[in-house]
């Protein structure tokens, strides 16, 4: 920390419909942490700083947080120069027989987790010494100790045991000896009580969008409590905690959208249903290799449309330029009932007009369909399609699948489509030149109902948990009752199917699955992962620990068990 090389700036909102967001990349020169963190300027822009963090958490490819589960597989890669990117990296996330501690994508979320807790670390560090009213820096200490906990968070659910580390180095540490998962979850817990206290007065109208608010706090506190729940050392308090914290945030001042689809909107980054959001816009990009450097959410869970006739390398404004990164599994599109549940259109791409003309292809022309995988599609009704349609290709459900490593699909498929942006530039050859600049939404109301849910389940109150769930059920269904369950209905896998329906592509299987112990899904319904993945191993629920930090720490730094 003996300089300070990239400083991220304040950038002022003018106005709650304002698109600006509070983080501008700026690089001055000649500065060091003992002159520019002295006065109320230089901390605001630390405290921003440990915002950016979550920019790198989720600014390239989502690995950790899709790969590997029930509802998200990998597809092809695209070879650049005849080499497939990263490829061995996501051949271990998602099939994990082969997973080992020199994965980056493991080891790139353990470094900039740590980053992003060394740079809290400083902030409160260094709070009481700087000149500026108590009732603002209290505001940020709140939101600084709420991204340690949630860094903290990402950390043992990830890694297991892991150091707590609360002091600001100034040199090289060699030493650290991981604290046990249960003092982990205790110092969170402690953290973001502490974090409350000093919100204390903030509101969702009184604060800056894409600020940490109380309600915030709350949802994470809940979906702590939720997860400690199932720990050994959890107990039926933690679940009915987070049911009570659940519910504060619900009858708070965030609602449920009418429309799911509306949640969505490029142009409604700002709605009610949001709690907090990783802020992103044109005006503060980072850059790397001199190119700016968005996110990929929106390009991800797609194919290559672009090597299609009919569709162009340079009109990315209509589908962007889809990659096969992330795919969703069959099993994934068999969870809704198409004829009454919105969410499936509001999720899915399920057919494709040509962007531009291509010999006898039209600009316009309709190039391939989906038919609904629960709806009747039968061969009249495919040969009426064409006959309009003379150029289009029929993809039916059985096909949805890989076309490599054997599994013989064609490699298309719907393409999850909740975050399209039309603004974004062609992206680069890899995940370090992703272009988009969409807001990632973190927590949203939607969720804090699936916890409340859960919570009443894990306390044998299922009335109470069908109604939570009946509520985001109510807004999907496409006539009044049609998805309305009963208490007898509920268990732990419909809750999980209902999280798929609401939080496709959302960054969130993994740790769902991680905390209800039911990573073994996986490998029932992961095509690849049942494959090529082995049988499953209790040890699937931890990562390595990356073997970067293994060979840096003087003395021994334990692995995880059967890595």
């Amino acid at each position: 920390m003996k300089k300070i090389f990239l400083i991220l700036t304040i950038f002022l909102s003018t106005g709650i419909t304002s698109c600006k967001k509070f983080l501008e990349e700026e690089n001055p020169s000649g500065l060091t942490d003992a002159t520019f963190y002295v006065d109320e300027a230089g901390f605001e822009r630390l405290v921003s700083s440990c915002y950016s963090v979550l920019r790198d958490i989720y600014d390239g490819e989502p690995h950790l947080f899709e790969y590997g589960t029930d509802v998200s597989t990998r597809g092809e890669v695209e070879t650049v120069s005849g080499v497939a990117d990263n490829l061995p990296t996501r051949i271990q996330l998602n099939e994990y027989k082969e997973l080992a501690a020199t994965n980056s994508a493991v080891t790139n979320l353990f470094n900039d987790l740590y980053l992003g807790i060394q740079r809290c670390n400083i902030a409160i560090n260094r709070a009481d010494a700087i000149p500026m009213a108590e009732s603002t820096k209290n505001k940020r200490l709140g939101e600084v100790r709420f991204l340690r906990a949630y860094y903290y968070y990402l950390l043992v659910e990830n890694f297991g045991g892991t150091p707590i580390v609360q002091e600001e180095f100034t040199a090289p540490v060699t030493q650290f000896t991981p604290n046990t998962e249960q003092e982990v979850y205790s110092f969170i817990v402690s953290e973001l009580n502490a974090s409350l206290t000093e919100l204390t007065g903030v509101t969702k109208a009184n604060t800056q969008f894409g600020r940490v608010t109380p309600g915030a706090v709350k949802h994470l506190l809940s979906l702590i409590h939720l997860t400690r729940g199932y720990k050994t050392f959890g107990t039926s308090d933690d679940f009915t905690k987070s049911a009570q914290l659940a519910e504060e945030v619900i009858a708070s001042n965030y609602v449920l959208l009418p429309s799911f689809a509306d949640v969505f909107k490029m142009s409604n980054e700002k709605n009610d249903e949001i709690i907090l959001s990783v802020q992103f816009d044109l005006t503060s990009l980072s850059t790397r290799n001199g190119a700016p450097v968005g996110h990929g959410q929106n390009i991800l869970f797609g194919w290559l449309l672009v090597r299609e006739l009919g569709f162009s390398q340079t009109d990315i404004a209509t589908y962007n330029r889809r990659t096969s990164t992330v795919m969703p599994t069959q099993y994934l599109y068999s969870l809704y009932n198409t004829s009454k549940d919105a969410r499936y259109d509001a999720t899915f791409l399920s057919q494709f007009n040509a962007t531009q003309d291509a010999g006898a292809i039209k600009k316009g022309d309709l190039r391939f369909y989906f038919p609904k995988p629960d709806q009747p599609f039968t061969a009249a009704d495919e040969l009426a399609l064409k006959a309009v349609n003379p150029n289009v290709e029929v993809i039916r459900y059985d096909r949805w699948k890989q076309n490599i490593e054997g599994v013989g699909g064609a490699g298309k498929y719907p393409m999850i489509n909740k975050f399209p942006d039309p603004t974004a530039p062609i992206p680069g050859s890899n995940e370090d030149l992703f272009k988009s600049s969409r807001d990632i939404i973190l927590f949203r109301l939607a969720e804090t109902y699936l916890i409340a849910a859960e919570a009443y389940f894990k306390l044998n109150q299922p009335d109470k948990a069908a109604e939570k769930l009946n509520r985001l059920r109510d807004r999907a269904e496409k006539t009044p009752g049609a998805l309305d369950i009963s208490s007898s209905d509920v268990n732990i896998d419909f809750i999980l199917d209902e999280k798929a329906r609401e939080f496709a592509g959302e960054y969130k299987r993994w740790l769902d699955l991680k905390r209800t112990r039911r990573l073994d899904r996986a490998f029932q319904y992961n095509i690849l992962t049942n494959m090529l993945g082995g049988p499953f191993l209790e040890k699937y629920y931890l990562r390595p620990i990356p073997q970067t930090v293994i060979d840096r720490v003087s003395g021994v730094y334990p692995q995880n068990d059967d890595y």
